[in-house]
């Protein structure tokens, strides 16, 4: 059987990562780290991890910062945002990317610790960042 693919490459060109839609019945969404494959989300209508993934990374000496998940049935009100530091809190309020009509990401330029996903006015999802592991 046949495996169709394509990457995906808008908005991650210069990070540490790529991704790459694939399906053979049913929709996937690869999603790589320096080649190294660390998630595939299928689409599915049950039970939606609205955050699925948080990770951080070096490219050229420049950090970055990815968060990736599905999305909900009305993606209008999503909102994303990674923080870092407890003391004195920085916060950056990312542009959400939809992917094959069934995932979301995020990427800022800087180093996090904490991704949150809101919609509207409720917190949904909080997630430390990780670095250099598979989730």
């Amino acid at each position: 059987m046949a495996t169709s693919m394509r990457r995906v490459v808008s908005g991650l060109t210069g990070t540490p990562w790529s991704v790459r839609l694939a399906g053979h019945g049913r929709a996937a969404l690869e999603i790589y780290d320096e080649e190294r494959l660390i998630d595939v989300v299928v689409a599915t209508p049950v039970a939606p991890e609205l955050l699925r993934g948080a990770r951080r990374g070096v490219r050229a000496g420049h950090p970055y910062t990815l968060a990736w998940g599905r999305l909900p049935g009305d993606p209008a009100d999503l909102a994303v945002t990674f923080t870092r530091g407890r003391l004195r809190r920085r916060a950056h309020h990312a542009e959400v990317t939809a992917v094959g009509e069934f995932v979301w990401l995020a990427v800022a330029a800087g180093r996090f610790d904490g991704v949150t996903v809101t919609r509207g006015e409720a917190t949904c999802a909080r997630r430390r960042v990780g670095t250099g592991r598979s989730w």
